[in-house]
């Protein structure tokens, strides 16, 4: 038998395997290199997006920061320097978009001092390792609105979009580039007939005869002809818990970031706390987190000094006036037992005032944005009157902004009080309208307005202090405070029209959020 023909077929063999196994090992050493460099390339570009969006924060830290940047409005950088009738806001100096650039992109701000703050805020560097990652960024104003905020004094805000670059310093191809957008919006200063800012128990109490409900003062009054009273709209609202109890009829929705309805004890606050035959005839309806609302912030400060509305006083009316740090026959008058105050639309300041019985301290309202009437307290068993849109057609307002504080620097307990005054005022006669009397507080001690039985159509903007109503002295309008207590027959009517006409600037946000690989 023969059998040289299949000499050397082992050799054949081997080397066909090891050229299989030759190809099958490159082969998995290029996959296991391919991984390592996909995932090198990942690594990269995963830093360089946290680089740029390192370089988003940075640039919204900035503009967001008012100790670092001014919105236009002042003397140096005015806002006729601005188009902001367009989208994106121009310079009116050359009619280009206005850019703040930490980057190659060229910078269009009207105020250089702006621009050499953001360059030097908005680009730099960061250590990753063994790797430096860079960031450089550049922000175009999409919009910019200045308007009356809650309180007669003015805000702007604005909506930026911010492009930021991230890179490494080792790779320079391999950078990704991060879009947001950040906008300051204009909220509703008063949203609510009653809305309580602490997170605790009994943040809001009600109990009594009370009703809440709503009307609309720009529709017609509560009562009588154009009667606009609707057994809705009366929402309330809370961080905390809202307590009633006895006839309380709150006719619309509770808002609040608590759930449950039952007890509230410290570590367990529920939304909602009912007893006898209170009731709240809307939903509840859980918010998404607690809400904050700005506190006013006021740039004259009134002296500490106590003057009192008085027989002394008004024997000689224009020392009275004087007293008061104002100039009789310009901004203040009398008739009779009362002393008028009236800029004529130019702001008041007022020390601390106490009205004696028998005497009045009359308020006199102007056009927008309103008669602002700085004053540190007032207090005493006289009457105040509120001399305000009498016609209901031309808006006169009157805003007191309240400092309350003591000549030692600190807070005065109840610097507006009026448990023992009588009420006076034309607004709750004839139009109810809420807007013409606005009461603004920063402080966080206490409200007062228990006395008396005559009606009140107000605006209360107190975030960080305690509201007290009681008597039945029923309340036209809406009260933000940090609690709310209203113990007697006073019903709260919520007037429509506040959320409307009166904004404050709410917290910054950012909308849209993209990234790509350059």
């Amino acid at each position: 038998m023969q059998t040289h023909h299949e000499r050397g077929i082992a050799l054949v063999l081997a080397l066909f395997l090891m050229s299989a196994l030759s190809v099958l090992g490159a082969s998995l050493m290029f996959l296991s290199q391919t991984e390592t460099y996909a995932s090198m390339n990942y690594r990269m570009m995963s830093q360089a997006r946290y680089s740029a969006e390192a370089g988003i924060q940075k640039a919204s830290n900035f503009l967001l920061d008012s100790a670092q940047y001014q919105v236009p409005g002042t003397a140096n950088d005015p806002l006729t320097n601005y188009n902001t009738s367009v989208s994106p806001v121009t310079s009116v100096a050359n009619g280009q978009p206005v850019v703040l650039s930490a980057s190659s992109k060229a910078s269009n701000y009207p105020y250089a001092a702006a621009q050499t703050a953001f360059s030097a805020a908005a680009q730099g560097t960061l250590a990753a390792g063994n790797t430096t990652l860079t960031y450089r960024t550049y922000a175009t104003l999409i919009s910019m609105q200045r308007f009356d905020a809650y309180g007669g004094t003015q805000d702007v805000v604005q909506t930026w979009e911010i492009t930021a670059d991230g890179g490494l310093t080792t790779s320079p191809k391999a950078t990704v580039e991060v879009v947001a957008t950040i906008e300051t919006p204009k909220v509703s200063a008063n949203s609510y007939a009653a809305f309580a800012t602490s997170n605790q128990c009994n943040a809001i109490q009600f109990h009594g005869n009370v009703t809440v409900d709503s009307y609309d003062s720009s529709v017609g009054p509560p009562t009588g002809a154009g009667n606009s009273t609707e057994s809705s709209g009366g929402d309330v609202g809370t961080n905390g818990n809202l307590h009633i109890w006895g006839s309380v009829d709150v006719q619309g929705n509770l808002y609040t970031p608590r759930t449950g309805v039952g007890g509230c004890v410290t570590g367990a606050v529920t939304g909602l706390t009912e007893g006898g035959s209170a009731t709240v005839e809307g939903s509840m309806v859980q918010l998404p987190t607690e809400v904050s609302f700005p506190l006013p912030v006021f740039s004259t400060v009134p002296p500490t000094t106590a003057v009192s509305i008085d027989a002394a006083s008004m024997a000689v009316p224009s020392v009275a006036c004087t007293a008061l740090g104002l100039t009789f026959g310009v901004n203040c008058s009398s008739s009779g037992t009362t002393l008028i105050v009236d800029g004529h639309g130019a702001d008041v300041t007022l020390p601390s005032v106490t009205i004696a019985s028998g005497y009045t301290l009359q308020f006199t309202g102007a056009n927008t944005p309103g008669q602002s009437v700085n004053i540190n307290s007032l207090a005493g068993s006289g009457t105040v009157e509120i001399n305000a849109n009498t016609t209901g057609v031309n808006n006169e307002s009157v805003i007191l902004k309240i400092a309350g504080m003591n000549a030692n620097n600190t807070e005065m307990e109840v610097p507006f009080d009026l448990s023992t005054m009588a009420w006076k005022q034309n607004a709750a006669t004839t139009t109810y309208d809420a807007s013409s009397l606005q009461i603004v507080y920063g402080g966080t001690k206490t409200i007062n307005m228990q006395g008396g039985n005559s009606q009140s159509a107000a605006t209360i903007y107190a975030p960080n202090a305690n509201f007290e109503l009681q008597g039945t002295q029923d309340l036209y309008g809406s009260i933000m405070a940090k609690t709310i207590s209203n113990a007697g027959n006073a019903s709260i009517h919520y007037d429509r029209r506040l959320s409307r006409d009166f904004y404050v600037a709410g917290h910054p946000m950012m909308g849209s959020f993209t990234w790509k690989r350059n």
